[in-house]
């Protein structure tokens, strides 16, 4: 057993030498936030603004796909057919085999028509000719003489796929604008609620002197245990009140983090900034928007949106109109090519003694029942419901937001300065209070009382301040060109 605890003691000398695990780690690195650095962190890493950028791209896509039909695009075609047939008479030929390969390039053009180059050489065999091949050069042209007559059909979906994708990376811009408005919401949110956190710690000092101070005249048998009690549970209140609002602080720091990524494990504080200041920076941003009596379109970029959506309605409506009803095509070819015994002697006939052939016809595609008739009516009709809606739902943002957030900014102004005068009028009241309290002339409990009216008037405060604030952040979400200093 002793020469088990020796061995033993090196490895317990070791394991207590070794650093701990916590020991180890790192400090919690700490990031010092702005809303310059909140915006420069949300365009980088936001997977919000990524998921915008997504959006947009889809729609360039669609674009994409419409150009590339219009791209060079290179066909090939390989047959072979083994026949064995009867004669329909008794020196008629039977053709036994037949090889036929081809190669083209082909070029659609918006404009409705369409050309081909092509090389072929085509190989038959019957009962009187072995290997008879023609090889050479055609030429091959489509033109729309109905649907998409010069181009009508075509140069629409061009230009339809062209306005939704501006369309789209006009609002990619706009939503941004808007998601980083919302990430401000929440920064001046947490420094609302820090402003009441630190209201309330003041007042939290307050009720702790006057704890002591209660318990110093009880021992005078000034005051009785239940203004000790009533007192020790103004500040249980008080701390009360500090810890929800705490809690409150890491729920929006928490909400912020689940937005930016990259602030995810990182201790933030925020930069010194004073939610009063910003209200004036408000008076200001509210002082532009009054002097426009009438929607302000040069503020906002949804004007530019309802156009590009008017224009994609209206291309919309030439391809509804223009993909119902007859369809016809005239298809021309020309080829010229050399013909002989075997693929090498046809070559060669197509340099010394080349033959053409020409050939010209009309397609024609009517269709017989009304069911695509009505089906494109349906069309129609829900795309002038969907335009009519998506108009008529931009042009009642912008004008509702106009109007009504400078009626909401006023109404909320005239509150903090009530609110305000409030706030003065109880600390003026809250003073005499404690006077009076001193001389004995009023009770403990209407004391606390006052207190009590003095912080929720503070918070109140704050809390009206914030509205006023995030209620400018809402109006910039729509009229994001406004000049304003507070329009970040």
């Amino acid at each position: 057993m002793r020469w088990f605890l020796i061995l033993l003691l090196p490895t317990t000398i070791l394991c207590q030498t070794q650093p701990s695990a916590k020991a180890k780690a790192k400090p919690q690195e700490v990031i010092k936030l702005d809303e310059l650095l909140l915006s420069k962190i949300a365009k980088e890493s936001a997977p919000g603004i990524k998921q915008l950028e997504a959006t947009m791209q889809s729609a360039k896509l669609n674009r994409d796909s419409i150009e590339d039909q219009y791209h060079w695009r290179l066909q090939t075609d390989a047959t072979y057919v083994k026949a064995n047939e009867k004669a329909l008479a008794q020196f008629a030929p039977v053709t036994t085999d037949i090889s036929q390969l081809q190669a083209a390039v082909i070029k659609p053009f918006s404009s409705g028509f369409q050309v081909g180059l092509s090389a072929f050489t085509n190989q038959t065999t019957d009962t009187f000719v072995q290997d008879a091949t023609d090889t050479g050069f055609g030429l091959n042209l489509s033109v729309d003489l109905m649907k998409n007559l010069f181009g009508k059909l075509s140069k629409s979906q061009l230009r339809n796929a062209e306005a939704l994708s501006k369309k789209a990376e006009l609002e990619k811009e706009i939503q941004e604008k808007a998601f980083i408005q919302s990430l401000r919401k929440i920064y001046w949110a947490i420094v609302a609620t820090e402003e009441q956190i630190k209201i309330s710690k003041e007042l939290l000092a307050t009720s702790l002197q006057q704890l002591r101070d209660t318990e110093r005249r009880r021992k005078s048998n000034v005051s009785d245990d239940g203004d000790v009690a009533r007192s020790r549970s103004q500040v249980a209140s008080r701390r009360s009140t500090i810890l929800l609002l705490e809690y409150q602080r890491e729920s929006q720091f928490q909400l912020l983090k689940e937005q930016l990524p990259t602030i995810a494990n990182k201790k933030v504080v925020l930069a010194n900034v004073n939610l009063t200041d910003a209200v004036g920076e408000v008076l200001e941003c509210t002082a532009v928007i009054e002097n426009q009596r009438e929607t302000p379109y040069n503020f906002t970029q949804y004007d530019e949106v309802l156009d590009l959506v008017n224009q994609a309605y209206q291309e919309r409506k030439t391809i509804s109109d223009s993909t119902d009803g007859w369809d016809l095509k005239l298809n021309g070819e020309a080829r010229r090519f050399g013909k002989e015994r075997g693929f090498d002697n046809s070559v060669d006939g197509f340099t010394d003694d080349n033959q053409s052939r020409y050939t010209v016809g009309l397609q024609l595609n009517i269709p017989l029942d009304g069911k695509k008739s009505t089906t494109e009516d349906t069309l129609k009709l829900v795309d002038e419901k969907r335009f009519l809606a998506e108009k008529e739902m931009i042009t009642a943002r912008m004008n509702a937001f106009h109007t009504q957030t400078l009626t909401n900014i006023v109404l909320l102004q005239r509150a903090v300065r009530t609110q305000g005068e409030n706030s003065k009028d109880l600390n003026t009241s809250l003073k005499s209070a404690k006077k009076k309290f001193n001389q004995a002339r009023l009770g403990f409990r209407e004391l606390i009382a006052d207190q009590d009216l003095l912080l929720r008037s503070n918070l109140d405060e704050v809390t009206t301040k914030l509205t006023v604030v995030t209620t400018l952040l809402d109006y910039f979400s729509v009229f994001n060109q406004t000049p304003c200093s507070l329009n970040k």
